[in-house]
């Protein structure tokens, strides 16, 4: 009995073993075609999805520093008719919203000559030239000219900010402090700093003002009617004549020391030539 149980037991064994073999490899199958079906699966999903769209182009730039430019010019032309001329110029002034800041008037003998200086706002400049360059008789000389003061201007404009930073720090640390010697050294400070703060902030205002207020210096002039003739030419040679005679007189009184040094040597040189002819 116990061969043919031992037997039995051996084929059970057998059997077992391949029955697990055989779920293994079902499982293992099973598990390959979910996984291929799968990927399957994601690759149509892959390819029914639209590619993706490209990347977005960088936004624009802020927009750039707007130029701060010192803008200057002078004007230079002949006249015949003086006084006309500075009422159209007077009459451009006002249409551009400028103002004269310096007006002179010199009379020489050949010419009559009119010089102003006019501010005008930067946007106005060219219309102002072009209205006085029209007005012109004869154009003698004409000097336009731009200097860019962008980067000086955010410069002092940055300087501005960071020592104002500074003294709001100074201020801040002075609400805290207790002692007498730490406030006093905190307000030296800042006394200091406000000066700074004032003379940069001065320095602004002056390039702010000649950015937004451009410069033209005009000069026109008008030929003079009187002769210069031989009457002319005469008195002033009088004149020059009696001008010379003053100071050649000045001169003179200048030197009255040698005068008299002179007039002594003289003397003593006379009375001791005397005393030799009475001893002969």
């Amino acid at each position: 009995m116990k061969p043919y149980l031992s037997n039995f037991l051996f084929l059970l064994l057998l059997a077992l073993c391949a029955c697990q073999q055989a779920g293994q490899e079902k499982m293992s199958v099973e598990s390959d075609s979910a996984g291929s079906t799968a990927r399957t699966m994601e690759g149509e999903a892959d390819q029914a999805q639209p590619p993706p769209a490209p990347p977005a182009p960088p936004s624009a730039s802020p927009a750039t520093v707007a130029r701060k430019i010192i803008k200057e010019g002078n004007l230079s032309f002949e006249t015949t008719d003086l006084k006309a001329t500075s009422l159209r110029i007077d009459q451009a002034v006002k249409e551009t919203g400028s103002y004269v800041s310096d007006d002179q008037f010199f009379e020489y003998d050949d010419r009559v000559e009119h010089r102003l200086s006019i501010r005008v706002p930067a946007d106005r400049f060219d219309d102002l030239v072009a209205q006085i360059s029209a007005s012109a008789g004869r154009l003698e000389s004409k000097n336009i000219s731009a200097q860019d003061v962008t980067e000086e201007f955010i410069d002092v404009e940055a300087r501005v900010k960071t020592k104002k930073q500074l003294e709001n720090r100074y201020l801040e640390l002075l609400k805290k402090a207790t002692k007498v010697e730490d406030i006093l050294a905190i307000e030296r400070e800042i006394g200091a700093l406000r000066s700074e703060i004032e003379s940069v902030e001065g320095r602004l205002r002056y390039l702010g003002d000649r950015v937004s207020m451009a410069t033209l210096s005009v000069t026109y002039y008008e030929r003079s009617s009187k002769g210069f003739g031989f009457g002319t030419r005469l008195r002033q040679a009088l004149g020059n004549g009696w001008n010379n005679l003053l100071w050649f007189l000045v001169g003179l009184t200048s030197l009255w020391p040698f005068l008299l040094i002179g007039l002594l040597g003289f003397g003593v040189f006379r009375r001791y030539r005397n005393k030799l002819k009475s001893r002969s």
